[in-house]
């Protein structure tokens, strides 16, 4: 007759150990990999904002920031002739990370990130502009002036406002399950000045932004 032989008690305490030891640095390193995602996608897309106000008071026209959901896209394109949209040209495009969301408020930010004021969240909205016709996406609009304002009603900004912006960045989590790196990019309507704000968790909620 064959002799069977089961995992010892030692046996088995060393393999949970190892297991549990194997999901710690797993868990630790998904942790790491979004908040560098997060933080990397964050500042890209500030870059684009900060250069967007620079070339359109160096070059006195406007130049406008599209993040296209449609097209998983951030562009910055100027306007060039102001009474008509097509010699609209892109300038640079910047791909959004896949497992990244960007614009809407995560559930679980209770704290309004502030510059001078509260400054409203960025909403999708369908395109009216040629370059990105029907495409859901966020418009900043900056002019020669430094303002930033909306995109207004039609393919050149026909009754566009003066408009900051906040734009939140964090890692897309299944159904039910809230981010633990939410950032926020605020942008000032009035000189178009850009800030990065890291928000402080306790008890799972964000409760507070720093710099």
């Amino acid at each position: 007759m064959s002799k069977q032989k089961g995992f010892s008690l030692l046996e088995l305490i060393i393999v949970i150990t190892v297991t549990t030891i194997l999901l710690t640095v797993a868990v630790i390193a998904y942790s790491s990999s979004s908040k560098h995602s997060a933080d990397n996608q964050a500042r890209q897309i500030i870059d684009i904002l900060d250069e967007a106000r620079q070339k359109a008071l160096n070059q006195r026209t406007i130049f406008r920031v599209e993040i296209n959901k449609t097209r998983n896209r951030v562009r910055l394109i100027d306007e060039n002739t102001a009474t008509t949209a097509a010699d609209d040209v892109e300038v640079k495009s910047i791909p959004l990370v896949s497992q990244i969301t960007i614009g809407p408020t995560s559930p679980n930010v209770s704290a309004t990130p502030t510059a001078t004021s509260p400054i409203p969240v960025g909403t999708y909205s369908s395109s009216t502009y040629p370059l990105s016709s029907g495409d859901q996406k966020i418009t900043l609009r900056f002019r020669r002036n430094g303002q930033v304002v909306d995109a207004g009603t039609d393919s050149i900004g026909t009754g566009s406002v003066v408009n900051g912006m906040t734009i939140y960045v964090y890692p897309t989590t299944a159904s039910g399950v809230n981010p633990d790196v939410v950032r926020a990019i605020t942008v000032l309507g009035t000189s178009g000045d850009t800030s990065l704000l890291k928000c402080k968790f306790s008890s799972g909620q964000c409760t507070a932004w720093v710099r």
